[in-house]
């Protein structure tokens, strides 16, 4: 039978270190709305060590859980014992929805950069070109554009 006081005290922590990495992910987009490009670079080895302490943590509820039937969180809670069932719904509630939060602002964060990263492709694939005649006009660098004109 599973330690059910054990997995709330760690939930506890999950759900803590959920709320640190949802802070860091409102920092990073606010990093990204104000194009602060230094203090993002800077914030990478912030991320990996968050990424990193998922991962370990994640380790640490795999093996919590091996003494319970099921390894997801609803089976967790179907199988508790009724004293336990409340708190580790209301953990559940609280991380999942911190989870849901986390991926929608890195997905938002993942669009900016992507529109960012297509205005800077169509402004470098500009080029200006000489006709010949010493006249200078700007044409899409195409493959065939470079070959021809350059």
């Amino acid at each position: 039978m599973a330690d059910y006081a054990r997995l709330i005290d760690f939930f506890d922590e999950y759900i803590e270190h959920y709320r640190e990495f949802k802070t860091f992910e409102v920092s990073k987009l606010d990093m990204l709305n104000k194009n602060q490009i230094e203090q993002l670079s800077s914030s990478l080895s912030t991320e990996q060590a968050l990424i990193m302490k998922t991962n370990s943590m994640e380790t640490k509820r795999m093996k919590l859980l091996e003494g319970v039937e099921g390894t997801n969180f609803t089976e967790v809670i179907d199988k508790a014992p009724a004293e336990f069932k409340g708190r580790l719904s209301e953990q559940h509630e609280e991380l999942s929805y911190l989870i849901y939060k986390i991926k929608e602002l890195n997905d938002i964060a993942n669009g900016i950069v992507s529109k960012r990263l297509k205005f800077i492709q169509n402004k470098t694939a500009e080029l200006d070109v000489y006709d010949g005649k010493g006249s200078v006009k700007r044409e899409h660098a195409t493959k065939a554009a470079i070959l021809k004109n350059v």
